[in-house]
């Protein structure tokens, strides 16, 4: 690509200096602002709306423009973060997500969309570092694998930090698709490793919000998979001007459980089986029961009596409707006591007072209420589960004919604890999730959900989403080849069968990785033929300096040390570190970082901010780094539930740097890396 003279740099500086400017009196404009007449609720709403303004106006001192476009006919528009204009109105910079933007992102030498130029800037804050100009002169030639490498570079190379920097510059021709994509149906993005899945579903929602004050009110639920991933992803959103998302990890979202234990995968395959919301449901029938002779009322005085087959027979219709059960429970107060005052008419006539009152007297009663109560109790769904989850006789009951009896013993292994000792896990919330969803009804739900590593979700889980978001409008990412838990998918149509899907669904894929270099895909992808066959290896659009580094730590004698030496080193090239390292090599892989005097802290618990982060393979899924260690692949391996999804571990641990790929290992390597 040829150079561009330095007196254009200038000239496109220039105008980045008067984009700054405009920006500085669009806010100042905006604080001058003041809100005047309306009643107090309306001045308190525009107060609100005043501020948000005023505060989305701020200069981030991120990349305000990065690029412009010039057509055919002469236009000219730049692009950036956020729409800028003049004292006049006129547009300065055009927001990325404008539809006059899509050329930027779009076109090609084949389909140049009415462009003549492109040109990308590579920009500092306010500073403007280079540009590159794309030509379309008509000449129909092969599209380049990326748009703006120079700037996607740039990028690329930059140090991770503990959060994740948004692409909203350097957005590829295959990203912008499917983040353009129309908001109705489900979308899952199956993309490798370093493919910008996740940012890909970020801008996604950032694009569905723009202007869409009906989505913005309905709200966008983002799910990640742990609250390290969240932490990472946090940032994204609010520098792309986008507040009306909640970003939650599925446990978040069932405040009543506080998750302290872990499943073993037998009990974590049938928590997450959809059999088991038969089994809530039975659990709660079984909490009905028959009176043992005829409710008996009194009203001013009088007994009003009524036969239990007459109280079974109501109970029976309400069940036919398929109620909530609360709502069931509501329905049952009201129609038992007018069913009590029908059967005594002659009674209450005598009595001159009015129905109204005599069915307040009727429910106020002592011995009605004791009597709802044993035909209908109340139910809480977090009480409902652990008795489940404790008791064998009440799942015993509740899964009658549902579980088998090693299934029933899965679940309650080595699980004694009872009432509120019982240790949560991950699993079990999404239980109380259904059992509340059996009692109470629709809990509050979103206009449109993105999901992030969706690839090992539960049948449960999956129907806690689309519980979440009933329209089915939904964009889920993942990759199969890192499914590792107990119910990792093969296909995305596995997926689709538990999602509600009325505008139908699709699957897009990414296909260039761009954060990984090319010779740790490499190494990488030697496991897919037995972790993964169905998924074609993703295609690196970088190398890196140098291959990864294999360190056979048996030699030395001494694991722990040669990961503390390694992970020493790395830091000495500027880069923050990972060490990918299995439980049973953890405690004295962490001792010996402690002892070298390193920076370190452990992602579950410290966050992502240390030189060094300690990190379990389950994890790392998602985060990335400039160098990773991995320790042991073998051990990695062996947490697998079987070897297939233990090389899909390894093949997650071995995928998260951005610059350099150390393994550390004593024992043999796994013979599919030897390969």
């Amino acid at each position: 690509m040829p150079e561009v003279l330095d007196p254009e740099l200038s000239r496109e500086q220039e105008y980045l200096n008067y984009a700054h400017a405009c920006l500085k009196a669009m806010r100042e404009r905006a604080e001058a602002l003041e809100v005047l007449g309306g009643n107090r609720v309306t001045k308190e709403d525009l107060t609100v709306a005043l501020a948000k303004r005023i505060a989305s106006l701020q200069d981030s001192g991120r990349a305000l423009c990065f690029g412009r476009i010039d057509h055919d006919e002469g236009t000219t528009w730049y692009v950036g973060r956020r729409h800028v204009e003049d004292d006049a109105a006129d547009p300065v910079v055009i927001e990325w997500r404008a539809p006059v933007a899509l050329p930027f992102y779009r076109a090609r030498p084949a389909e140049p969309l009415g462009l003549r130029r492109r040109r990308q800037f590579v920009v500092d804050g306010s500073t403007l570092l280079s540009i590159s100009d794309d030509h379309f002169d008509g000449r129909v030639a092969d599209a380049p694998r990326v748009r703006g490498r120079d700037a996607l570079l740039v990028e690329l190379e930059r140090g991770r930090t503990g959060s994740m920097l948004d692409i909203v510059a350097t957005i590829q021709v295959e990203q912008d698709e499917v983040i353009r994509l129309p908001q109705p149906g489900i979308v899952a993005v199956q993309g490798g490793p370093g493919t910008g899945k996740t940012a890909v579903g970020l801008h996604r929602a950032a694009f569905l919000l723009y202007g869409n004050d009906a989505l913005a009110r309905a709200g966008v639920l983002v799910v990640g998979p742990n609250r390290t991933f969240l932490r990472y992803i946090a940032q994204v959103l609010p520098s792309l001007g986008e507040e009306a998302v909640v970003q939650a990890t599925l446990t978040d979202l069932v405040p009543e459980v506080r998750v302290r234990a872990v499943d073993d995968l037998a009990a974590a395959r049938i928590k997450g089986d959809p059999r088991m919301y038969a089994v809530i449901n039975a659990a709660l029938a079984l909490r009905r029961r028959s009176l043992d002779g005829e409710l008996e009322v009194r009203v001013s005085g009088a007994r009003l009596r009524l036969a239990a087959t007459a109280v079974d027979a109501l109970v029976d219709g309400i069940v036919e409707r398929a109620a909530p059960y609360n709502a069931g429970r509501a329905a049952l107060r009201e129609q038992m006591a007018r069913a009590v005052l029908d059967a005594n008419r002659p009674a209450v006539e005598r009595l001159g007072i009015e129905r109204a009152k005599a069915l307040d007297e009727v429910r106020r009663d002592s011995g009605y209420r004791d009597a709802l109560d044993r035909v209908w109790p109340t139910a809480s769904a977090a009480t409902v589960v652990r008795e489940l989850l404790t008791s064998p006789t009440a799942l015993g009951r509740a899964a009658s004919g549902i579980l088998s009896g090693d299934e029933q013993a899965a679940v309650l292994a080595g699980r004694g604890a009872s009432g509120r000792s019982y240790a949560w896990t991950d699993a079990d919330a999404v239980l109380v999730d259904a059992a509340k969803h059996a009692i109470d009804g629709t809990q509050r739900t979103y206009g449109h959900a993105v999901v992030d590593e969706a690839q090992d979700l539960s049948p449960m889980q999956l129907r806690m989403l689309a519980r979440r978001c009933p329209s089915g409008s939904m964009t889920i990412l993942g990759d199969i080849a890192q499914g590792f838990g107990p119910w990792a998918f093969d296909g995305w149509e596995d997926a689709f069968a538990f999602l509600p899907a009325p505008d139908g669904t699709r699957v897009e894929e990414l296909r260039l990785g761009y954060r990984t270099p090319g010779p740790v895909l490499e190494l990488a992808s030697r496991l897919l033929p037995a972790a993964a066959p169905q998924i074609e290896p993703t295609e690196a659009v970088r190398d890196a300096a140098a291959a990864p580094s294999i360190i056979d730590a048996g030699r030395m004698g001494d694991l722990p040390a040669a990961a503390a030496s390694e992970a020493s080193r790395l830091i000495g090239e500027g880069f923050s570190v990972a060490v990918i390292v299995p439980q049973v090599e953890r405690a004295l892989v962490a001792k010996a970082i402690a002892a070298a005097g390193l920076d370190a802290g452990s992602a579950e618990t410290d966050g992502l901010d240390h030189a060094v982060t300690l990190v379990a393979p389950a994890a790392v899924r998602g985060l990335e780094f400039d160098a990773v260690v991995v320790i042991e692949p073998a051990s990695i391996v062996a947490e697998g539930a079987d070897r297939r999804r233990g090389l899909r571990l390894l093949y997650v641990a071995l995928t998260r740097p951005t610059r350099h790929l150390s393994v550390v290992h004593a024992g043999p390597l796994p013979e599919e890396l030897t390969e």
